[in-house]
């Protein structure tokens, strides 16, 4: 019951900053490639959602910071680190940002 009244409480915008988080905190995990591609979809499209706006609000500042994310994570034309440490460093950051701005949505 718990479960089903927290689900009801949850709103459609809160996909877009509940899902990156999600993806990216098990994207810490080693996963299958397949996984990191999916995960690069789904973070790209949310921080262009989170751009525009922002961008609409003018935060300009911030909506650039999620311009840069997209496309960090964009899957169109892969950014490839090859170090895991690295895309650690760079998704703890972008998970606190989402996290950060989700009333912004």
């Amino acid at each position: 019951m718990g479960v089903s009244r927290m689900m009801n409480n949850l709103r459609q915008r809160d996909f877009f900053w509940l899902a990156p988080i999600i993806i990216l905190l098990f994207g810490l995990l080693p996963m299958p490639y397949g996984y990191y591609t999916l995960s690069r979809f789904i973070v790209c499209f949310c921080a262009a959602i989170f751009a525009y706006k922002l961008n609409a609000e003018k935060n300009i500042l911030v909506s650039w910071l999620f311009i840069l994310i997209a496309i960090i994570y964009n899957p169109i034309i892969p950014i490839h680190l090859y170090d895991k440490g690295l895309w650690v460093a760079i998704n703890i950051p972008t998970i606190i940002l989402f996290f950060l701005k989700k009333n912004k949505v």
